[in-house]
């Protein structure tokens, strides 16, 4: 199966200057956790970072910024894990896995924002071996600081 298949298309997406309840008022709207950030907003605009509920959390209201100050800018992820419409799940999967990350942007061939598959959207629609599934969670839900001690470990 292709992510093409199973992503959500055209996600409602923010730009860096916008302030942080745009974002926070798109993932309360449209149930999500995750806000694709675009140099502009027009359709098929170029991805730029993503805002997600847990940067809101961790880089906002952690460190007691005033959030009426706060710009996307100053809080996106721009160090981004993507995926394209074409590519087999299974590998997209992995790569999740492997990124510690539930939810991946879809972009095309000139970097611009097509979708975004999620670990829930792989899972509803069976896309993946349960084995692959559980495989891809377990790495997931590793705490950094747990795995990077294991691998210390093994050394």
């Amino acid at each position: 199966m292709k992510v093409q298949d199973i992503m959500t298309k055209a996600p409602a997406c923010c730009t860096p200057e916008d302030e942080i309840y745009v974002a926070a008022e798109l993932m309360s709207r449209f149930d999500v956790g995750i806000v694709p950030v675009t140099e502009r907003l027009s359709s098929r605009s170029k991805l730029v970072g993503v805002i997600t509920d847990r940067d809101l959390c961790l880089k906002v209201l952690a460190l007691r910024k005033d959030p009426g100050t706060v710009q996307i800018h100053d809080c996106m992820s721009t160090d981004l894990t993507l995926c394209a419409p074409a590519e087999r799940v299974d590998l997209v999967l992995k790569r999740m896995g492997r990124a510690k990350v539930r939810r991946l942007p879809v972009v095309d061939r000139n970097g611009e924002v097509v979708g975004i598959v999620s670990l829930d959207d792989i899972v509803r629609m069976k896309a993946a071996k349960d084995s692959e599934i559980c495989k891809a969670m377990a790495a997931i839900s590793t705490p950094v600081k747990a795995a990077r001690g294991a691998r210390k470990a093994a050394a």
